[in-house]
Formats: C-alpha cells, sequence, structure tokens
C-alpha cells in the first residue's frame, strides 16, 4: 500500500476492523457454542450512498444525526463505521453496520431487511442510493492501525 493511500485508509479501515474483531466484542466464532455448534457471527450490514460534493457535510451532520444515531440506538448493534470517498463533483458514503443477528438488523429495518433504509430527507441531498443494502458474516478481522474516534471530517492533514 503506498503511503497516501495507507495514510487515507488505514485509520478508516482500522475503525472497522476494530468494531468487526470479533475477541474485542466478545463474539468469537466459539464463544458459548456447544460441540458440533457453532456460535452465530456478527454481521456486517453495508450502505452507499452519493451527494454532491457541495453538500457533503452537511449531509454528513445530517447523516450521523439520523441514520448513524439510529443504528445505534437498535437492540444488537455492536457498532457503525461511515467512509467518506470525494471522488470529482461528487462524494460517496459508505455505511457499515456491525450486528448481532439477523433479528437485530429486522429491529433497525424492518421486515424487508435486505432494502436499505431512507431517511427522510435522504432525497434532499442523493443523487444516487443503492436500493438494497449487502450483508456479510464476520469471519476474522486483523487490525494494524491506530484507531479512529472522531466522527468529524479533519480539516487538513493527510
Amino acid at each position: 500500500m503506498t503511503g497516501i493511500l495507507r495514510s487515507i485508509h488505514a485509520p478508516m479501515i482500522f475503525a472497522l476492523l476494530l468494531l468487526t474483531a470479533p475477541a474485542a466484542r466478545g463474539l468469537e466464532a466459539d464463544a458459548g457454542a456447544s460441540p458440533g455448534e457453532a456460535a452465530a457471527k456478527p454481521i456486517a450490514r453495508l450502505w452507499r450512498g452519493r451527494t454532491l460534493a457541495s453538500k457533503a457535510d452537511e449531509y454528513q451532520v445530517y447523516l450521523f444525526a439520523s441514520g448513524i444515531a439510529r443504528i445505534r440506538e437498535t437492540p444488537g448493534n455492536l457498532g457503525v463505521t461511515v467512509m467518506r470517498r470525494a471522488d470529482g463533483k461528487e462524494t460517496e458514503f459508505l455505511v457499515i453496520s456491525i450486528w448481532e443477528s439477523i433479528d437485530a438488523i429486522r429491529r433497525f429495518a424492518g421486515k424487508d431487511y435486505e432494502k436499505a433504509v431512507i431517511l427522510d430527507r435522504d432525497r434532499e441531498y442523493l443523487i444516487t442510493v443503492e436500493p438494497n443494502v449487502r450483508h456479510y458474516e464476520i469471519e476474522k478481522t486483523l487490525i494494524d492501525a491506530p484507531p479512529v474516534t472522531s466522527p468529524t471530517r479533519p480539516t487538513s492533514g493527510p
């Protein structure tokens, strides 16, 4: 990984990995399982949306206050990582939420849990929204980067 890619992506990747680290969350694959019975693995839910770069900061504030707060308040949510990527006149957001089970995801998203949860004001900001989300079982996490704790965008630096 080049120096610039590492400086841009490593902190975001670490945040995702920290949230998904089974041992860090007490979710080791065999914890509490009887012999011959696999323990449930945490599930990552991925959603993407794009906004105009000129609206990205405002959308991020809204996203944290509305969508991320709702995710975190849902029983069974283990954490969330928000990633942001500038792409010319557009900015893409990737939200990766971590859940203890599909039932927990249903508590957040409803019966049709594979559909994106569209927030009240998303259409004011988003020019592209994936209508469906993707879910992945978390198999393993390795971490080699410092933690990221600030929900705000840096004003300068790498």
